[in-house]
């Protein structure tokens, strides 16, 4: 909501002197308003007559001076301190939609039903957005309508619809492009948004100034936002750079998810939240890739957390200076059962604050039941003693037991396990456009981990991606590993003799996807996908 402004003072009554201010400020034609009034001490029994301007027209609430004594007018406060609330200005100055459409100021006289009085003071009203976007009014009950581009880039220019009693729903995927972002840091967005299971595609966000934030929000505050992918996005910033929002003072953000790249160069990256100061951040994923070599906090969903994260994983390949975890680069605040499954850490520095989960482990950082792959690869540097590394995990992060039983989350209402061939992984039930993180175009990676589980066996390929040896894995004995190209060309043929972990060297492999091949003594077979760096 606006803060409150003093409306210019006018004299056409004779009475005490008087000020007010309206909340929100301007008036807005279509949303409810409170106005307070600043005059001498009239007692506790004041009354208000007010009217509507409209050009030459005035449209009097009460009908008449004598009108306005009555419940319907009566100002509440003391002391020289009195407000009138109006829930629908159209029928409470008693005017058609017309009339109402040309509305330019409401006048006020504080009075008492002893004759007492204020001078008039005035208002200034503004016309409200009725069909602005695709359709609606931004109400609750009539939400506006995102369908397009020019939506998307509308609400980005158009501060007066971030309040926080302005409501958004999204009517269809929408190719944003390149964009501002919506919000500000000093000008956060504090709105209601509801993606519907729709989806931002290819947002593309830059920022250069330090302390600005970056992010198809740029800033929320106090805002719920849900329902929402933010897909192939490219979001480049300095401080607080995220795919879904750079900065996140407070507020809900809760069943969204974000994929493509995220670029920052100074404090606080993020695949879906550069920091979350202060909101609640439930049931979202993020598979972003995201890099920032020069600076502290980055991680693979959050870059710093300040606030409450549950229910969450991040998969994306993370490059950074120092303070980097897998799904939290600090943290400060409160997360629980959620799941770091990122393909790889690249540090740029020595990895003081290096680790599988979240880059620090101290008496700031409360998680619990939080789960971590074991396998996760750590380039060019060694993991830290000091981060959080979480509960280490291998082949059973792709189980769906893991996430039902061991987290809890809830896989009748807001997730779905999805399986795509040999791959299984957790998606938000409902959303579009979310796609098996080991197929990313962006190459962001699965958890590292390919696993098809059976009655009669169970296998595990790890590190996936591969730079010099992959692992093998098997409950039932393994045979032979054959690797092939896509074209099916034989490049590696490894007879096992029924061994339960096979090792096959790949360091000398071109770059790109290949198919690994596994025969099992049982007589059965699988085909893995692996990606060789």
């Amino acid at each position: 909501m606006l803060g409150a402004l003093t409306a210019v003072l006018s004299a056409y009554a004779d009475g005490e002197q008087a000020s007010v201010t309206s909340s929100p400020s301007p008036i807005v034609s279509t949303k409810p308003f409170e106005v307070t009034i600043q005059t001498s001490d009239l007692g506790s029994d004041v009354y208000c007559y007010t009217w509507a301007v409209a050009g030459t027209e005035e449209f009097a609430a009460s009908g008449d001076w004598d009108g306005a004594i009555n419940a319907k007018f009566k100002m509440t406060g003391s002391a020289g301190t009195y407000k009138l609330s109006v829930d629908d200005i159209m029928a409470f100055y008693g005017m058609t939609e017309s009339q109402l459409e040309g509305v330019t100021k409401i006048g006020f006289i504080a009075r008492t039903s002893s004759g007492r009085q204020t001078a008039d003071v005035f208002a200034e009203v503004v016309q409200g957005r009725k069909n602005a976007y695709s359709g609606g009014e931004g109400t609750v009950q009539s939400p506006f309508v995102l369908k397009t581009t020019d939506d998307i880039l509308a609400l980005s220019t158009t501060s007066m619809d971030w309040a926080d009693d302005v409501y958004f729903i999204m009517g269809a995927d929408i190719t944003v492009g390149e964009f501002s972002g919506i919000g500000t840091k000093s000008s956060p967005f504090k709105g209601n948004f509801d993606g519907k299971g729709y989806s931002l595609k290819n947002a593309s966000v830059s920022n250069t100034a330090i302390g600005t934030s970056t992010g198809v929000f740029n800033a929320i505050d106090g805002a719920t936002i849900r329902n929402l992918g933010v897909v192939d996005a490219d979001i480049n910033g300095t401080t607080f750079t995220g795919a879904l929002a750079g900065y996140a003072a407070s507020g809900t953000v809760e069943r969204c998810f974000s994929s493509g790249t995220v670029t920052g160069t100074s404090i606080c990256a993020g695949g879906l939240i550069g920091e979350n100061a202060g909101a609640t951040v439930s049931d979202c994923y993020s598979t972003a890739a995201v890099t920032n070599e020069n600076d502290y906090a980055t991680g693979g969903l959050v870059g710093k957390n300040k606030g409450i994260i549950k229910n969450t994983y991040a998969s994306g390949k993370i490059t950074a200076y120092n303070y980097a975890g897998g799904l939290t680069g600090a943290n400060y605040g409160n997360v629980a059962a959620s799941v770091a499954i990122n393909a790889s850490i690249e540090p740029t520095s020595d990895g003081a604050y290096i680790a599988r989960f979240g880059g620090n482990n101290n008496e700031q950082n409360s998680t619990s039941g939080t789960l971590s792959w074991k396998e996760m690869p750590v380039k060019g540097a060694s993991w830290s003693g000091y981060g959080d590394h979480s509960a280490d995990h291998n082949s059973s992060l792709l189980s769906r037991s893991t996430y039902s039983d061991l987290l809890g989350w809830d896989f009748a209402d807001v997730w779905e396990w999805r399986t795509e061939g040999s791959h299984s992984y957790p998606v938000l039930a409902g959303l579009n456009n979310q796609k098996d993180p080991a197929t990313d175009e962006f190459y962001n990676g699965l958890s590292g981990v390919e696993i098809i589980d059976t009655d009669c066996r169970k296998l595990s390929v790890y590190p996936n991606p591969v730079n010099s040896f992959v692992n093998v894995e098997a409950d039932k004995g393994i045979e032979n590993v054959t690797v092939y190209t896509l074209s099916g060309q034989q490049v590696r043929k490894a007879e096992c003799g029924g061994a339960s972990t096979v090792t096959i060297e790949c360091g000398d492999l071109t770059r790109g996807v290949y198919l690994l091949g596994v025969s099992l003594s049982d007589g059965t077979r699988a085909i893995e996908k692996i990606i060789k760096e």
